[in-house]
């Protein structure tokens, strides 16, 4: 019988030798796909928190004093003694998380499911949802996009747990909720129906690559790539090569779906023209 562990970490700072100093997981059963078990633990570490890290979690210094390591913490054990491929690890930005655990020499064997890669396959900027329009897939807008205050606190008081933004075993709460939502849309897009099924395309989506359709930001905000591209190809081969040097550097704000959409067009645009992969690419 699978489990799904449905986790969170908030973390010193974003950089390599930042570490986890707080996780929240709830354990899923697959056979009623409710509650299982419950983690919210606040860890103690060496690094120091970065004030922009405290600035979004909240946690400060004097909060981690007396608590253990996450390498004793008990969501660590259960993880380590979870791991494998019949169970599922499921987080919003799935690479971050796993990164981190990574830190702690842990080799993941569980089936992976990514449900901010799934929802870019699945919520398209610019869909209409409701009586809101997509504009990004931050966790926090799908939040406010698809659940209601009464889902949120029916769901908190089921686990005796305060909900609030960037707080790990809260965010876990709202991601939750939002897996099911997700899953609501992948029946209605796949036809599917048998749990098995459903597990198996969120882990085939967690892997596929995702064609970035709009632009959200900058002075091209809400416009289609190819329209861009028709109307100022110049901008698209500055966008990549800033996706370049993000990619190169390891820069936490690299986009590899938008890198990969964008060598796609400049290669097609320089096929069509004759030209080396690299002439598109002069500044």
């Amino acid at each position: 019988m699978s489990k799904s562990i449905i986790f969170d970490t908030e973390t010193t700072g974003l950089d390599s030798e930042d570490r986890i100093i707080q996780v929240g997981a709830i354990i899923v059963d697959s056979k009623d796909k409710e509650y299982s078990d419950l983690h919210n633990e606040l860890c103690s570490c060496e690094v120091p928190i970065k004030i922009e890290a405290m600035a979004t979690h909240g946690i400060r210094e004097s909060q981690l004093v007396g608590e253990g390591k996450f390498e004793d913490s008990r969501f660590f054990k259960v993880l380590k003694e979870l791991n494998n491929e019949s169970n599922y690890l499921i987080a919003h930005n799935l690479d971050f998380d796993l990164g981190m655990l990574t830190k702690y020499n842990f080799e993941n064997k569980f089936s992976l499911i990514d449900t901010l890669q799934c929802a870019k396959h699945l919520f398209e900027i610019n869909d209409i949802v409701g009586d809101y329009k997509v504009s990004n897939h931050k966790l926090q807008t799908f939040r406010y996009m698809l659940l209601t205050e009464e889902d949120e606190a029916n769901e908190a008081d089921k686990y005796g747990v305060e909900i609030k933004a960037h707080d790990a075993i809260g965010d876990v709460v709202i991601l939750k909720l939002f897996l099911k939502k997700l899953v609501e849309r992948l029946m209605s897009k796949y036809k599917l129906k048998k749990y098995s099924e459903i597990m198996e395309k969120l882990v085939f989506l967690t892997k596929e690559p995702v064609e970035v359709k709009f632009i959200n930001f900058g002075k091209h905000k809400g416009k289609a790539i190819t329209e861009i591209e028709s109307i100022d190809s110049g901008w698209i081969n500055w966008l990549f090569k800033e996706q370049e040097k993000q990619k190169n550097s390891n820069d936490s704000k690299f986009n590899r779906e938008l890198y990969n959409t964008l060598d796609k067009v400049i290669k097609k645009r320089n096929s069509q023209t004759g030209h080396s992969a690299g002439d598109g690419l002069q500044f």
